[in-house]
């Protein structure tokens, strides 16, 4: 197999479990550049990520339309220091880490979540995909202070793009964006997973989830640029717009000073 074949993610289109979706969708055929642009190394590390969450989870990776957004911002701009809050079983983790290696941009994604064991789960596919140069894989909380000085410990300065996708809590996301837009170095980008209607029964507090926060947090900082694609998204089964994640999307971006 090499970069570009044909085959690799279009089997997906066949199978019926629901994290496969998006290669179900009509005209989706084809294979995304996110796994046509990996090497034949790469792919057969994903390939075993995939067969083995299939058979043992956890299942909660981002949708293919995010890391294929991601993957342009990433690589179209050669950002080099990222923060993500929110790792789950480490499929961004490597896929950002596979860009970041083709950049040798080293240590250049701090991936921090709350669960030892999926700390322990991703640590060991970073390893298997030999990407320890370039990820560090912390446990601890988003809401604590230290947490961010460790990130900016590890890679170097200020992160230019944060990834938010932690515990979809309205509560908890609000007092995040609070305390990583502060350490978003200026001109940079965060990114918040599952911002639609849809998404905000993934809170278990009942509260709203990061809809909620991000359009408060959206009215209490109107001199900042936000942004959100596909918010109105009711269900896994409405019409498709552009954007085709269901969950939704929010950009933030903090104006640089000077």
């Amino acid at each position: 197999m090499t970069p570009g074949d044909s085959s690799r993610s279009r089997a997906w289109k066949e199978n019926p479990h629901p994290r496969y979706w998006w290669h179900r969708l009509p005209g989706n055929d084809y294979v995304p550049s996110i796994y046509s642009d990996l090497s034949e190394n790469e792919w057969s590390v994903l390939n075993e990520w995939y067969a083995e969450t299939d058979r043992s989870g956890p299942i909660g990776e981002c949708a293919l339309p995010l890391i294929s957004l991601l993957y342009g911002l990433v690589m179209g701009n050669r950002i080099g220091r990222i923060a993500q809050l929110g790792t789950c079983a480490g499929y961004s983790a490597l896929l950002l880490g596979w860009m970041l290696r083709r950049m040798n941009a080293r240590r250049g994604l701090f991936s921090l979540d709350l669960d030892p064991a999926m700390c322990e789960l991703s640590r060991r596919w970073i390893a298997r995909a030999g990407l320890q140069d370039f990820v560090e894989i912390a446990e601890g909380s988003s809401l604590d202070a230290a947490s961010i000085e460790a990130a900016r410990q590890y890679l170097g300065d200020n992160p230019e793009l944060i990834i938010l996708d932690s515990s979809h809590e309205y509560r908890c996301t609000l007092a995040e964006l609070d305390l990583w837009y502060a350490a978003l170095a200026p001109g940079g980008l965060l990114v918040l997973h599952d911002v639609s209607e849809f998404a905000a029964g993934f809170d278990v507090t009942g509260e709203g989830g990061v809809r909620r926060a991000f359009a408060e947090w959206r009215q209490q900082h109107p001199e900042v640029e936000t942004f959100s694609l596909n918010g109105e998204s009711r269900s896994m089964e409405s019409p498709r717009p552009l954007y085709k994640d269901a969950c939704g999307v929010g950009l933030i971006h903090k104006p640089q000073r000077g």
